[in-house]
């Protein structure tokens, strides 16, 4: 598969915090096999419908039911709302996560969030997180951590790595102090893949969340504050009842969700580049009729994104993007902007390329907290 790079190509380029894919809902387990069952290819990328096509797939393979990567495929599907598809990728242990990873990207693009099935060594899942952080197409990595939170947060621990290295596209999560817990993170995943597929036309925030099929675990404030303090997430009681996943956040800082939007954004307007330049009739002059046409295309776009909540309408806080300046107000949160064909150099024009395109982004967040000021008079 040769990528559309070459035709049409996104710079993401996030102010403040922190190719193209289609396909956003749907998780990928990375399964070591069984002692004693032998690897093929057509175990690479094998794809699931149903918890139990999935679990009587891992017990014809050897999988026992209490093996951890059984319980991930288990809690995956178990999640609310429900993904509706599982791939999973087996790959003997002689050839490791890292390079399972690498082959399994390079023979499919049907999938977005990735986690491991069973408890993997630290050095491995540091250098999975660098391959992600790498891949040529936008994926996030979710990855379980478990001890005592003193070792998690440990300045060599697995958790401050991802954190010193700022990764955009690992997820952790503290799931509790055994390794028997690691398994937890397939419901955090399927979760993540089940409000991404029942939210076609609205926004959702991963952070607050309730992940059904596994416990909150029991932290202290002090302990909570150390885990978020490094970005790492984790399930809890809020008072008696509220159970939430806090905070929902990658390894930079940025939420989940406003990574995934703008990995979504970014592979539609790319689709929509390559789309203009494939069917259209006609030719597409080096003039500044060209920008325009791209940018009526780009602009239907995040009109949509507008009305999904996504992007919202506010002050420019960014550089200054051709005639917008900071603090110009953003209309439906976003702005486009090329310069004039005038400006192109020979080389460029030899070489037939657009105009840059120039898209500002204005995200409209989400609510994470309230204050209630109530006034009383006895």
């Amino acid at each position: 598969m040769l990528s559309i790079d070459a035709v049409a190509r996104v710079i993401v380029t996030v102010n403040s915090v922190p190719e193209s894919s289609d396909i956003f809902d749907v998780g990928l387990i990375l399964a070591a096999l069984p002692v004693g069952t032998s690897f093929s290819e057509d175990l690479r990328a094998v794809s699931y419908e149903t918890l139990s096509q999935a679990t009587a797939h891992l017990t014809q393979l050897g999988y026992a039911t209490t093996d951890a990567a059984y319980q991930t495929g288990a809690k995956y599907f178990g999640a609310s709302p429900a993904p509706a598809r599982l791939i999973v990728s087996y790959y003997a242990a002689s050839e490791g996560i890292v390079a399972a990873f690498a082959a399994v990207v390079a023979s499919s693009a049907a999938f977005y969030g990735i986690c491991p099935a069973q408890s993997e060594d630290t050095a491995d899942l540091l250098a999975l997180s660098q391959a992600v952080e790498a891949a040529n197409r936008p994926l996030v990595l979710f990855v379980p951590v478990y001890g005592t939170v003193l070792n998690v947060v440990a300045a060599d621990s697995l958790l401050s790595s991802l954190h010193d290295a700022g990764l955009s596209r690992a997820l952790t999560f503290y799931s509790g102090a055994s390794e028997d817990s690691v398994s937890d993170i397939g419901a955090v995943l399927g979760t993540a893949m089940g409000l991404e597929l029942t939210h076609p036309e609205s926004a959702f925030a991963l952070c607050y969340k309730q992940i059904a099929g596994i416990s909150p675990v029991e932290l202290t404030a002090a302990e909570l504050g150390l885990l978020k303090a490094l970005y790492c997430n984790a399930y809890v009681t809020r008072g008696y009842t509220h159970k939430l996943l806090e905070q929902g956040t990658v390894m930079d800082g940025s939420r989940y969700d406003e990574r995934l939007y703008v990995d979504m954004i970014s592979s539609d307007l790319q689709d929509a580049a390559v789309t203009l330049l494939t069917e259209n009739p006609d030719k597409i002059p080096q003039t500044d009729d060209a920008s325009a046409q791209f940018i009526n295309r780009f602009s239907a776009i995040l009109l949509t994104y507008a009305a999904r909540g996504v992007l919202a309408s506010g002050p420019w806080r960014g550089n200054r993007i051709g005639p917008v300046e900071p603090g110009d107000t953003i209309e439906n949160g976003f702005t486009l902007w090329a310069d004039s064909y005038d400006q192109q150099s020979d080389a460029d024009r030899a070489e037939h390329k657009a105009m840059p395109i120039h898209v500002g982004l204005l995200l409209a967040g989400s609510v994470e907290s309230v204050v209630i000021m109530i006034n009383v008079q006895i």
